[in-house]
């Protein structure tokens, strides 16, 4: 089990060993905007699926704020999404910008 174990370390860093050599033959200014739009995607993901968390959370009369109560935890939603985003927690922003990269070296 150690051998599998060591083989996937291995190739964890092969990978991004690979991805950072990728990103030094982008231009910065490009690598910059493809950062910046992968991580609004990343945001905007994050914002869609608390949205469909929260939408499965029954209401009730005694908790249930109305419109006020909708606007403000989507506001909420919304900025935990960039905080979120922006520590790279989920990781979704690095998988798309290693990927857009794959796909700009190759042509």
């Amino acid at each position: 089990m150690p051998n599998g174990i060591n083989a996937f370390a291995d190739m964890m860093v092969r990978q991004s060993v690979m991805s950072a050599q990728g990103r030094k033959k982008i231009a910065p200014q490009d690598q910059g905007g493809m950062e910046k739009a992968c991580k609004d995607f990343e945001s905007l993901f994050v914002t869609y699926l608390m949205k469909e968390m929260r939408d499965t959370i029954p209401e009730n009369e005694l908790f249930g704020g109305g419109s006020a109560e909708k606007i403000y935890t989507s506001m909420l939603d919304g900025e935990v999404a960039k905080y979120v985003s922006n520590q790279r927690s989920i990781g979704l922003s690095d998988m798309l910008l290693d990927q857009m990269i794959k796909t700009r070296a190759k042509k």
